[in-house]
């Protein structure tokens, strides 16, 4: 608290040390405060500005000052508020300092005073003091003079002296600022004017421009800018009035009246008006000229006329009247239309013209250039066929209009395979159409005939644009040109014109020449290339009258060891391609006595050459070579009929039924090449040429795949825990009878096997007849439908040989066992026994002696004969099971090896149905299994009589 209190004693102390010396502090119920406590900020503030007042209160007490009342007043304390600054109670804790701001607004030049009183602590009597500080003044600028003009009159648009007196009335220099002159209807002016002492003036001058007749005020307004600041800123604009006298004015009565003589289409145009002219005095000349303004489209701008003058004399209002005329070549830039013709007064603004008013300066009339008659061709001539055979006729027809107001004449100028020639005269009425045809021969030979005719204007007739008076058209001249090898005319000469011997020799040039036959005309373009595909000579063969044959010659160089020359048609459906190799010797070196050796040596070579490669292809194939189903995957993905996507094994498209099998084995001529290639390859396997797989079959549309769902059977859940019968080890129970676990669930896997195939064969058998009418017609499977199966029998039942009597007789003489004589007894025994025989069937005959499994003989039962039997139950657990197969042990546990482990089953009790089979017999429509004495198939539907 001490250091506190020290440290404000400091504080007001070091603030009491700035101020001037000689101020005594005052004090009141121990707050103590003193003109060195009171401060101005600014300090040196200007008239009509503001000032802000601080005085600082220490309270030197060791208790709070509480309800310490302050009151600051200007120039002199008072009892009422009118010159008070600032009231405030403070609260002053003890040893602490306090300050006390108020402002002091809107001073006036000058010293003036300030007074601060305080009252604290219950001091009735309170402490004052004052201060002063001064307050220093501004500029203050005024129109002292206005005046305006010389005295003269004055009228619109005269320009007028204007000279301004500014004073500074204020104590201090006035810097440079503008003089603001605003004149009614025109932009306000700023003229500059330059810096003024205090108590000094100076004249500004200017000029402005005369407003339209009649009396206006003229304002003027000094540092417009508020570029000085001045004691004052009211009451600155000073006025001054300014008469303005008329003038003439100038103007037309009415619109231009524009007109031509009957049937005058390029005029000329006469172009008549009245000019006034009102307020005038004495004669004078008025310049005028007409003005047209051209169309954007054009490029815009202003077609004139040459000026001419109306002349006036007399006092007051007169009026004048003028005609001009516009000739065809003023307005030849000018298309056809409707434009305004705008007639302007003093077009160049000629000095002594001046004018009240010039917003009335310009008049307009309407003037219509009529089009000239043009006569409109149909740029399409039109042939009555598209195509025709060489040498055939060609009708055309070229249709003509005339757009105009007034008949014309003229003729057609045509041209068409060479021939050139003209109609006769064609008159055409205004706004009619006319088609005029002619029938035209076509060249022999293939190509593309043009017709071209052109509409000429009659002497003295119209034709107001020729771009438009052209047709034409074309017409396709076909000859079906063929060409066909003639093989036999093969001749191969050397670089010497000499028939070439071989083999050929490798670097050597030769060529080839060949022949070919011709039907219809035409031109057809060949290339010569090598087995590369190296282009190494084109060639044209034009056929010009039928019948005639063309020749193709091409040089070639040899290459070792085989040099392969191919001529190729630019168009495969002229000729196919011709392909001719020939054996080419490599260069050999030595003399001629080695002659035969070096020849046996590069034998040699290349026989070791050959098994080289031989060897190679072999090789590449084993590891290149890829599975059978792996390679169709690649080629046939998807199917060329309808491009549904493919596995790649199927026989038929599950898309749409395509024939992939069959498809596989058809073949077609390389249209590059010629060599054989099957029709599903993209590219050929002997040139590379793109081939176009979908081109060699017919398109067929696609279609959703109907999904067979297959009837589900839920099988009842089994108890793993569940006991059905019999002991709950079943591998110990069939041990005792012979019989090993796991042969037993092979055997199952096997049934099960062949059950599952079973079930997807009546499934495919039940669907047969949708994949059968897949790729039938519409009336096949119609009469597919109408079949009806009426018996299970086949033609194969219905023989002779396959009848029960037949069957019968085949046994010998059988005896019949009438209804009446009962069941067989033992003494029967012979006729049960052929019976047996006969149908195939196993059973016990009476009287025969039946050993059952290993149970023994129930010597209760009469008649049974009892033997001495003995039963031994005991096994050993190390022995192995009794199998039912006949194989040895060591064959047996071989087998087993061999085969995969069987799968383990939860042991259960194998129910045996004792219930006998049912006689059964085949479909005749699917194949599924009946009872004999069915009507109808639960698998396909058919209906039996």
């Amino acid at each position: 608290m001490e250091r506190r209190l020290k440290a404000n004693i400091i504080l007001f102390l070091l603030a009491v040390s700035f101020l001037p010396a000689g101020a005594q502090s005052a004090s009141s119920g121990g707050v103590e405060a003193s003109p060195d406590t009171m401060s101005f900020l600014p300090t040196d503030p200007v008239m009509g500005g503001s000032v802000d007042i601080s005085v600082t209160l220490f309270n030197s007490q060791g208790s709070n000052a509480l309800n310490v009342h302050v009151y600051v007043y200007k120039d002199f304390i008072s009892s009422d508020t009118s010159n008070r600054l600032g009231y405030n109670e403070l609260q002053i804790l003890a040893n602490e300092i306090e300050t006390f701001t108020v402002t002091w607004s809107g001073l006036t030049e000058g010293t003036q005073t300030v007074w601060f009183e305080w009252f604290a602590n219950g001091d009735t009597t309170g402490a004052r003091f004052s201060k002063t500080f001064d307050v220093q003044g501004l500029a203050n600028l005024h129109i002292d003079t206005l005046t305006l003009g010389d005295g003269a009159p004055v009228y619109s648009g005269d320009t007028v002296d204007l000279a301004t007196k500014v004073a500074n009335t204020g104590t201090i220099d006035a810097p440079a600022s503008k003089l603001l002159v605003q004149v009614p209807g025109a932009s306000d002016a700023l003229i500059d004017t330059p810096a003024i002492s205090a108590g000094a003036s100076v004249w500004v001058n200017g000029t402005i421009i005369a407003p339209a007749s009649g009396t206006h005020s003229i304002d003027v307004t000094p540092d417009a800018a508020n570029e000085v600041e001045e004691a004052s800123e009211m009451n600155k604009k000073t006025s001054v009035e300014l008469i303005v006298s008329k003038r003439m004015d100038l103007s037309f009565l009415g619109d231009l009246t524009i007109s031509s003589a009957d049937g005058a289409l390029e005029g000329p145009w006469t172009v008549e008006g009245t000019l006034v002219r009102a307020d005038g005095a004495g004669p004078v000349d008025v310049p005028l000229w007409l003005q047209i303004a051209k169309p954007p489209e054009l490029g815009g701008g202003m077609i004139t006329s040459p000026p001419f003058t109306v002349s006036f004399s007399g006092e007051g209002y007169s009026q004048q009247v003028f005609s001009v005329e516009l000739t065809s070549t003023a307005l030849s830039s000018l298309p056809d239309g409707e434009y305004e013709v705008t007639a302007k007064i003093n077009p160049f603004n000629e000095a002594g013209l001046e004018q009240e008013n010039t917003s009335n300066d310009m008049v307009s009339g309407l003037l219509t250039k009529y089009p000239l008659p043009d006569v409109f061709v149909d740029s399409i001539a039109l042939p009555n066929v598209p195509s025709v055979q060489g040498g055939e006729d060609v009708e055309w027809f070229v249709t003509v209009d005339n757009t105009g107001d007034i008949a014309v004449s003229g003729y057609i100028q045509y041209s068409f395979d060479g021939l050139e020639d003209r109609s006769p005269v064609i008159r055409l009425d205004a706004g009619a159409a006319f088609t005029w045809n002619i029938s035209l021969s076509t060249a022999a030979y293939a190509h593309t005939a043009t017709f071209e005719a052109q509409w000429v204007a009659a002497q003295g007739s119209w034709d107001a644009n020729k771009q438009n008076s052209f047709a034409s058209g074309t017409v396709l001249v076909e000859s079906a040109l063929e060409l066909e090898w003639e093989t036999v005319s093969v001749v191969i000469l050397d670089n010497e014109g000499n028939e070439a011997t071989f083999p050929l020799h490798d670097g050597e040039f030769y060529t080839l020449s060949i022949s070919l036959r011709s039907t219809n005309t035409g031109e057809a373009n060949y290339t010569c290339q090598d087995s590369s595909n190296t282009v190494i000579d084109t060639m044209v063969v034009n056929i010009v009258n039928r019948g005639d044959r063309g020749s193709l010659s091409c040089t070639f160089p040899a290459t070792a060891s085989t040099t392969t020359v191919r001529l190729i048609p630019e168009d495969s459906s002229i000729s196919s391609a011709y392909t001719k190799s020939f054996a080419t010797l490599a260069p050999t070196t030595g003399n001629d006595g080695d002659g035969t050796a070096s020849g046996m040596g590069t034998m040699s070579l290349f026989g070791l050459g050959a098994l080289v490669l031989v060897g190679v292809l072999v090789a590449a194939i084993l590891l290149t070579r890829e599975r059978e189903e792996e390679v169709e995957r690649d080629i046939y993905e998807y199917c060329p009929a309808c491009d549904g996507e493919l596995e790649g094994t199927e026989d038929r498209c599950p898309h749409c039924v395509f024939n992939l099998k069959k498809a596989r084995s058809q073949f077609h001529d390389c249209h590059e090449c010629g060599e054989s290639i099957p029709d599903l390859i993209d590219n050929c396997a002997y040139c590379g040429a793109y081939q176009d797989v979908s081109s060699f079959f017919e398109q067929r549309e696609r279609r959703e795949r109907k999904e067979v769902v297959k009837e589900t059977v839920a099988l009842p859940e089994d108890d793993d825990d569940q006991i059905v019968t019999g002991t709950q080890n079943f591998a110990d129970a069939v041990k005792e009878f012979g019989f090993d676990e796991e042969h037993l669930e092979e055997e199952w896997d096997t049934n099960i096997e062949a059950a599952e195939a079973e079930v997807e064969a009546a499934y495919d058998r039940r669907h047969a007849d949708e994949l059968a009418m897949e790729e039938m017609t519409e009336e096949e499977i119609e009469a597919y439908k109408s079949q009806v199966t009426t018996t299970l029998r086949s033609t194969k039942d219905a023989s002779t040989d396959h009848d029960l009597d037949a069957f019968l007789s085949e046994k010998g003489e059988l005896k019949a066992l009438a209804e009446d004589q009962g069941e067989l007894s033992a003494s029967d025994a012979d006729i049960r026994e052929r019976l047996f025989e006969i149908t195939g069937e196993e059973g016990v005959l009476p009287g025969e002696k039946v050993k059952v499994g290993m149970n023994l003989i129930d010597s209760s039962l009469a008649g049974n004969e009892v033997s001495e039997a003995k039963a031994n139950f005991s096994f050993n657990d190390d022995d192995p099971p009794l199998s039912a197969s006949t194989k040895s042990d060591a064959e047996l546990k071989a087998e087993a090896e061999k085969k995969k482990p069987a799968r383990r089953r939860v042991s259960q009790e194998t129910v045996v149905d004792d219930t006998p089979s049912e006689a059964t017999d085949e479909c005749g429509a699917c194949g599924a299994d009946l009872p004999v004495d069915a009507n109808e198939c639960s698998t396909c539907g058919a209906r039996f009589g």
